[in-house]
C-alpha cells in the first residue's frame, strides 16, 4: 500500500490495469486468488480516498468470487475488508455479522498467519461500541499475532487502537503505542498520520503537565513533515500554540494559533469553493435543459398547427355533404371546449387564493427569520430560506391541474423535494444515502406544505449537524397510512449523533418551524436518539 500514499492515482490505475488482465488474458483458476486479492485492494484503496460506498462494492463482489472457488483465505480477507466499510458507514450490526463470519472461516480453515486481520478489526468495532476492556485484549492479541507472521499492517494498526483505547491513567503506554505507530507511517511514506500520531502523543503529555516531553514529541512531529508536501492537521499547529503558551511564549504561540486557523479556515474554504462549483454547474445544467425544452415544444406547437392546416384543407376539397356532420361535431367541440375554459377558469382562480396563502407563508418564515439569534451565517441563512422556498415552489408545480388544486402526488412531491434539499448541502467528503417511502397517494395542499417544510428542517438539520464525526450518513424517510388508527405516519431517522427533540432547549429557525407545523398539522410526536435521531409524526 505504499504506492497509495504517494500516488494514488498511480496506484489506481496498476490496480486497474492488473484486475483488467486477471479478467481478460488470465482467466484461469490458478489465477483466481491473485483477482481476488486486486479486488480487495482495490476496495481498501477506494475507502482510503473517501469513497466507501464503491469500496463496499467491490469488496462484496471479490467475496463473491472467493466463495465461487472456495478460496478459504479470501473469503476470510474480504469479511472483515466488508466490515471496515460497514463500520466507518456506522451499521455496527451487519460488521459484527461480517467478522463473525470471518472468525468461523479463520477457526474452521486454521488461518494463525492473518488472525491477527481479524483481531484488529473486532478491536475497532468494541472500541467504537465503547467497550474498551475488549478492543484492549483484542488489540494485544493482534499485535502478538502481528508479529509472530510479521504482518506489518496489522502490527501499525494495533499500535493505533492501543494508543486510542488505553484509559487515561495508562496514558504513558498510550504515548509508547502512538510512537511505535507513527514509526510505521513514516516506513509507508505517510507522514501525515506519522505527524498526527506524534501530535496526539505530544497532547496526551500535556494534559498530563509533562510540558517538556510534550514539546519533544511536538518537535518530533514537525521533522518527519519537514521537506515533505505532505498535509498537516490543523491539530499539529493547535497542540504546539498550546505548548508555548504554557511556557508563556506568546510569540511563538500566536504564530501557531495564526498557522491553525489558517489551516483550519482554508480546509473549510475548499469545501465551500467545491459546494458553489457544484450549484453553478447544475444551474448551468438546468438552464440549456430549459432551453432545449422549450425549443422542442416550439417545434411541437408548429408540427401540430400545420398538421390542423393541412386537415382543413383537405375538408375544404370533400363535398357538401360531409358540411352538416361536420358543423355538428365542431359545434360539440365548441360546447365542451367552453366547459373546458370554465373549468379552468375555476382552477385557476382557486390557485391564485393558494399562492396568495403560501406567500404569506413565507412572509411568515422571513418575519421569524428576522427575529432568531442563531444564524450568524449569510450563507447558511440565504440556504435555508431557499430551500424552504422550494419548498412551496415545488408544491405548486406537483399539483394535479386536469383534476383539481387541492390534491398533491404527495410521492413525486416529497421524492423530488428530498433530494433538492440534499443536494443543496452535499459535500464531496460525505457519503450521504436517501431512502424515501410513500404511500400515501394524495393529500391535500395544505397538509402538503406543512409535511414538505417539517421535511426541509429535519435533512436540513441531518446534514448540518448529523454527520460532522462520520464520512457516511443514512436518512430515511416514510409516510404511511396506519388503518388501525385511522391516521397518517410520516416517520424520519437518521444514523448519526442524535439529539432529544422533546427535551432541546434550542431557539434555532428550524425547531421553531417544526413544532409551528407540527401544531397546524395537529399531529402527535414520539422521537428516540437510541440510534441517531428518530422521529414519528401521527396526522389525520
Amino acid at each position: 500500500m505504499t504506492m497509495y500514499y504517494s500516488n494514488y492515482k498511480e496506484a489506481d490505475s496498476e490496480a486497474n490495469e492488473l484486475y483488467s488482465l486477471l479478467s481478460t488474458k488470465y482467466t484461469g483458476k490458478e489465477y483466481k486468488k491473485i483477482k481476488v486479492q486486486v479486488m480487495l485492494q482495490k476496495a481498501i484503496l477506494h475507502a482510503l480516498n473517501g469513497d466507501h460506498h464503491k469500496g463496499l462494492l467491490i469488496a462484496l463482489e471479490a467475496l463473491n468470487e472467493a466463495e465461487t472457488y472456495k478460496i478459504s483465505d479470501k473469503i476470510y480477507n474480504s469479511c472483515w475488508v466488508i466490515a471496515i466499510m460497514y463500520e466507518v458507514g456506522g451499521d455496527f450490526e451487519t460488521c459484527k455479522k461480517y467478522l463473525d463470519k470471518a472468525y468461523q472461516v479463520y477457526k474452521n480453515n486454521k488461518l494463525d498467519n492473518v488472525y491477527s486481520s481479524y483481531c484488529t478489526r473486532v478491536s475497532s468495532y468494541y472500541n467504537r461500541m465503547n467497550k474498551q476492556d475488549s478492543a484492549i485484549y483484542y488489540a494485544y492479541q493482534g499485535l502478538e499475532y502481528a508479529k509472530k507472521y510479521n504482518n506489518v499492517r496489522e502490527e501499525r494498526d494495533a499500535y493505533l487502537l492501543l494508543g486510542s483505547s488505553l484509559p487515561d491513567n495508562r496514558y504513558r503506554e498510550s504515548v509508547k503505542y502512538r510512537s511505535l505507530a507513527a514509526g510505521k507511517f513514516v516506513e509507508i511514506k505517510d507522514f501525515t498520520s506519522a505527524a498526527s500520531q506524534l501530535t496526539e502523543a505530544a497532547a496526551l503529555l500535556f494534559k498530563h503537565h509533562h510540558i517538556t516531553e510534550a514539546f519533544v514529541y511536538s518537535d518530533s512531529a514537525f521533522s518527519v513533515l519537514k521537506n515533505t508536501k505532505a498535509y498537516v492537521n490543523p491539530h499539529v499547529y493547535q497542540t504546539r500554540g498550546q505548548l508555548f503558551e504554557a511556557i508563556g511564549n506568546m510569540d511563538s504561540a500566536y504564530y501557531y494559533f495564526k498557522k491553525y486557523h489558517g489551516t483550519y479556515v482554508a480546509e473549510l474554504g475548499k469545501m465551500e469553493t467545491a459546494e458553489i462549483k457544484k450549484i453553478n454547474e447544475q444551474y448551468q445544467n438546468d438552464r440549456k435543459e430549459e432551453v432545449i425544452k422549450d425549443k422542442n415544444q416550439q417545434m411541437i406547437f408548429i408540427a401540430s398547427l400545420l398538421a390542423v392546416i393541412v386537415a382543413a384543407s383537405v375538408l375544404l376539397i370533400r363535398k357538401n355533404r360531409k358540411i352538416n356532420s361536420q358543423n355538428e361535431i365542431i359545434s360539440k367541440q365548441v360546447e365542451e371546449l367552453m366547459r373546458t375554459v370554465e373549468q379552468k377558469q375555476v382552477l385557476l382562480s382557486e390557485l391564485q387564493h393558494r399562492v396568495k396563502n403560501n406567500l404569506q407563508h413565507v412572509i411568515s418564515i422571513l418575519e421569524i427569520q428576522k427575529e432568531s439569534v442563531d444564524f450568524n451565517n449569510i450563507d447558511e441563512l440565504i440556504r435555508g430560506n431557499q430551500n424552504r422556498v422550494h419548498s412551496i415552489a415545488l408544491l405548486h408545480k406537483k399539483l394535479n391541474m386536469a383534476e383539481s388544486v387541492n390534491d398533491v402526488d404527495l410521492k413525486k412531491y416529497v421524492l423530488d423535494l428530498s433530494e433538492l434539499v440534499k443536494e443543496s448541502y452535499d459535500s464531496y467528503r460525505k457519503k450521504i444515502s436517501l431512502n424515501v417511502t410513500c404511500e400515501i397517494e394524495k393529500i391535500s395542499i395544505e397538509k402538503a406544505r406543512s409535511l414538505g417544510l417539517i421535511i426541509v428542517e429535519l435533512i436540513s438539520n441531518s446534514m448540518k449537524h448529523a454527520f460532522r464525526k462520520q464520512p457516511v450518513g443514512i436518512i430515511h424517510i416514510v409516510l404511511t397510512r396506519e388503518t388501525d388508527i385511522q391516521k397518517n405516519k410520516l416517520y424520519y431517522a437518521d444514523n448519526g449523533v442524535g439529539f432529544d427533540f422533546t427535551m432541546t432547549s434550542a431557539k434555532g429557525l428550524g425547531m421553531e418551524i417544526i413544532k409551528g407545523l407540527i401544531g397546524q398539522l395537529d399531529a402527535s410526536v414520539e422521537s428516540s436518539q437510541s440510534n441517531g435521531f428518530e422521529l414519528t409524526l401521527y396526522f389525520k
